[in-house]
């Protein structure tokens, strides 16, 4: 059969409650979704591409299909019920596709989040540099919305996010929380990260970090008097720098090194490996940005952070070993997933 928008709503409605991570949708292929790390195909559920294309119009704005055309991709997020997802709508084969993330109906309290509440520790924080960090699918996003979601409901705060697209919504009637979405409400990062200086936030929340003139202007907002936090694609607090970094022009990065360690507070990032009953369990690299953290990164020798991290538990700082060491420990991840980690 096909999927009509009835049949839609009925899918992301069933993956919502059980726990589905994820629902992919291509014209003339079975619907297929993700809980842990098993994939199924629902076999019932072929849309066809006019249903496709119906559910397009259904999900995204009206003038995205120009963008479509041009870009060949789409992101969004679209709500039904109390329920939101992350849509992201690209061409497979020619033929238009979904990858749909559902997301938690309530942002998660950060100690919920397991090893990721290590996260909590920043919230009192105004002013600097915080990153969270981490593969596609890490839960970076969760993890910053449950921070902000504390930090707002602490009141006295106006906290300005920067996201693409607004993923989760945040309780009305603490703190003011200010939520812009880029293509409704800013173009791009950099203009907007320079234009929210000037709008009285006291944390300024920037999606994702990609390229140089966005990491530019974050770095200079922080070391402004500004409180940013910031997500970014990155496997380990080293990578987190390095990677920062390399965005600068060559010719550039030792004025980038010192905005950074002029500005950095911490560097948390994640990592969800799957335990039994296919539950995701997080472990966390935690990087407090002491002063021989900062000269580290002034002087460009990036490796020397694991040493850091490794003497620093007393302030709060885990190795990414030691992360999924507790796990293994707790017998909530397999025993080989410490051994891979420690020997790479």
């Amino acid at each position: 059969m096909g999927v009509r928008q009835r049949d839609f709503v009925r899918i992301l409605r069933c993956a919502s409650e059980a726990g589905i991570s994820d629902v992919h949708m291509t014209a003339n292929e079975p619907v297929c979704w993700r809980r842990g790390d098993v994939l199924s195909h629902l076999k019932e559920y072929v849309p066809s591409e006019s249903d496709m294309y119906g559910l397009f119009k259904l999900i995204v704005k009206e003038d995205a299909w120009e963008k479509m055309c041009s870009d060949n991709a789409v992101n969004c997020a679209w709500a039904m019920d109390s329920w939101r997802y992350r849509v992201h709508v690209y061409k497979k084969r020619g033929q238009i596709s979904f990858a749909i993330r559902t997301l938690p109906r309530q942002i998660p309290a950060l100690e919920q989040l397991g090893q990721a509440e290590i996260a909590g520790r920043f919230g009192d924080r105004r002013q600097g540099l915080f990153l969270v960090t981490g593969a596609t699918g890490a839960g970076k996003s969760t993890t910053v919305a449950a921070l902000l979601e504390s930090m707002n409901r602490s009141g006295n705060l106006h906290i300005l996010t920067l996201e693409d697209p607004i993923e989760f919504l945040f309780t009305k009637g603490y703190g003011l929380v200010s939520q812009l979405e880029k293509g409704d409400d800013f173009g791009d990062y950099f203009q907007a990260v320079e234009n929210a200086m000037r709008e009285g936030p006291d944390v300024i929340m920037v999606s994702e970090l990609r390229d140089y003139r966005t990491v530019h202007a974050v770095l200079n907002a922080a070391v402004s008097g500004h409180y940013v936090i910031a997500t970014m694609h990155a496997g380990s607090v080293t990578e987190t720098v390095e990677r920062l970094i390399s965005m600068y022009p060559e010719e550039q990065q030792s004025m980038g090194r010192s905005l950074l360690a002029a500005s950095l507070q911490g560097i948390c990032t994640q990592q969800l490996l799957t335990g039994r009953g296919g539950i995701k369990h997080c472990a966390v690299e935690c990087l407090n940005a002491n002063h021989a953290a900062r000269n580290i990164i002034r002087s460009g020798k990036y490796e020397q952070l694991h040493n850091i991290i490794q003497s620093g538990m007393a302030e709060g700082m885990q190795s990414m070993e030691m992360g999924v060491d507790k796990l293994r420990k707790a017998n909530l991840v397999r025993r080989e997933f410490g051994k891979v980690l420690s020997a790479g």
